[in-house]
């Protein structure tokens, strides 16, 4: 047991040592081009009218291109307003990885609001990667009976963060 503990050692050190002594020792393959990410993210606030139909008050739409460059557009009655604005890299590589995660294997799906409700939010987000889109909508947990999964309401989340930041 004991020289086989030393052996191990011994072959971590002999890699270690190597690593530090020809530290551009590295494949001739050139690095992994990242794909093309493209969002689309919109939210509404939908209210009960009188008549008991369902409209939205307001609703917002982000855009965010691969490059970082965002459209923020927010609709409130008549109103519109409309603002483009650079995503920094660090929410740009933090949305990436929730994507590559799995985004576009989730199924493209509509996670429906409970009957009756006066008020709820609904989510809609289209993600575009490398020319393949899936599309997913869901509304607030409050609204839901059952569990949205994570990674969506995780990437809601860091897109409404962004929306935060700029409106």
């Amino acid at each position: 047991m004991a020289v086989k503990f030393a052996i191990v050692i011994a072959a971590v050190a002999a890699v270690m040592i190597f690593l530090l002594l020809f530290p551009g020792f590295e494949s001739d393959q050139p690095p992994a081009t990242q794909s093309s990410i493209d969002l689309e993210y919109s939210r509404q606030h939908i209210v009960r009218t009188e008549d008991n139909s369902l409209v939205a008050a307001t609703a917002e739409l982000l855009i965010i291109k691969d490059d970082g460059s965002a459209t923020y557009s927010k609709i409130n009655g008549t109103s519109t307003d409309e603002r483009s604005f650079s995503v920094d890299s660090d929410d740009m590589k933090r949305l990436r990885a929730l994507v590559e995660m799995g985004f576009m294997q989730v199924p493209e799906h509509d996670y429906v609001q409970k009957e009756g409700l006066a008020s709820f939010t609904k989510y809609k987000l289209v993600v575009t990667e490398d020319g393949s889109s899936n599309a997913v909508s869901w509304v607030d947990s409050d609204s839901y009976e059952g569990v949205v999964p994570p990674l969506i309401t995780n990437i809601g989340s860091q897109l409404d963060g962004i929306i935060s930041g700029r409106a």
